[in-house]
């Protein structure tokens, strides 16, 4: 038999701003009715008997209790009272059915240091939906990802690509393979793109980001593990392009990157994500290998392009299977910048790019320049 809230939340009024974004999130998924937090019923809370009305509820009715513990939680009045039905719980050996999240490393009353928590003190509250997410889901049997992969929020990628608009000569084969991925129904939803300095990578990845605009209801960001001198504003940037919360800083690369990936998550509308210079990720590596990746093979709603000198080599990886093989950048001929220049100066001859192209050694940023659009 079905319970009446799909998740109920517990929590003192100190960290109702925190927990009303969560719920507000989950209500997103499953819908107000389904989510025991105080606002969304207020009607049927306005009643003299609410002490005894409401333990009920966490007791019997809810399929998940979120019990959100802080200093404050034990000294107040209602948190004592439904800390006293959830309690009943543990006791009762349904600890499956309790998620048990705090601020301050504080312990519930008569845990006596045994029990597990999620720690809150530096997660963002789509992050910590995503966790709920994947709680409900292994306590249902299900993969940890099921809600995720099964009922993405918003609007879905386009059934065609749009028209793409590529100020950028030549790489003809990367090109059609963004215009794949970026499609509903796309071969793969990894695309792994390398080649050597000056073949115009990091031109390319920007232009990936400017036509990505091109979709409704995208979210999208670009980060360049090249960075600047100030990574954490880096990491910022990305977080606040992404329209997601900014993670905290007082941790490495990986773990921002983590916060950051958990509350696109918790929402699983369509993303891009885009990373250049990844020959430079360091210990963010390991994080986009076996982690982002693997996220990627049930992830129907993610797109993810690697760009660099190196990528992640596909030969028996586990998410192989959604991944285009590599794609190499070569530095576009005389020729080529020639017919893409043409559009953009008029009265440009063949020779002069020739020349030019010779001098420069046929770097992309300098050929750009010239034969690229005004400044």
């Amino acid at each position: 038999m079905s319970k009446r809230f799909r998740i109920a939340f517990s929590f003192a009024g100190e960290k109702r701003n925190f927990v009303a974004q969560v719920a507000a999130i989950l209500a997103e998924r499953f819908g107000e009715d389904k989510i025991l937090y105080d606002k969304y019923h207020e009607a049927e809370f306005s009643r003299s008997d609410l002490a005894l009305y409401l333990p009920p509820f966490y007791h019997n009715e809810s399929d998940l209790v979120v019990a959100v513990l802080c200093k404050d939680y034990k000294t107040k009045e209602w948190p004592g009272l439904e800390w006293n039905a959830i309690y009943g719980l543990l006791k009762k050996r349904e600890q499956r059915e309790v998620m048990l999240c705090r601020f301050d490393r504080v312990e519930g009353e008569g845990l006596y240091g045994l029990a597990g928590f999620t720690d809150l003190d530096h997660r963002s509250p789509s992050a910590v939906a995503a966790l709920i997410l994947q709680r409900l889901a292994l306590n249902e049997g299900n993969p940890r990802d099921h809600y995720i992969r099964n009922a993405p929020i918003g609007p879905d990628w386009p059934e065609v690509a749009p028209s793409l608009d590529w100020p950028v000569a030549d790489h003809s084969e990367a090109r059609s393979a963004f215009a794949q991925l970026i499609t509903r129904n796309a071969p793969f939803r990894i695309l792994p793109i390398y080649g050597g300095s000056e073949t115009g990578k990091s031109h390319l990845s920007k232009q990936f980001l400017g036509n990505s605009f091109k979709i409704n209801g995208l979210s999208r960001g670009r980060f360049d593990f090249k960075g600047s001198s100030d990574m954490d504003a880096e990491l910022r940037d990305f977080a606040e392009r992404l329209k997601v919360d900014v993670p905290a800083v007082r941790s490495g690369v990986s773990a921002q990157l983590a916060n950051i990936f958990a509350s696109l998550e918790a929402t699983a509308r369509p993303t891009l994500l885009i990373f250049d210079t990844f020959e430079l990720s360091g210990e963010a590596e390991r994080w986009v290998k076996e982690n982002l990746l693997l996220s990627a093979i049930s992830a129907l709603w993610l797109r993810v392009i690697i760009v660099g000198q190196r990528v992640p080599a596909r030969p028996g990886e586990p998410w192989a299977g959604v991944s285009s093989p590599p794609i190499e950048l070569r530095p576009p001929t005389a020729d080529e910048w020639f017919e893409y220049g043409q559009s953009h100066r008029p009265g440009l001859t063949l020779e002069f790019v020739r020349q030019a192209h010779k001098y420069s050694g046929g770097k992309s940023s300098v050929l750009n320049q010239l034969f690229g659009p005004a400044a």
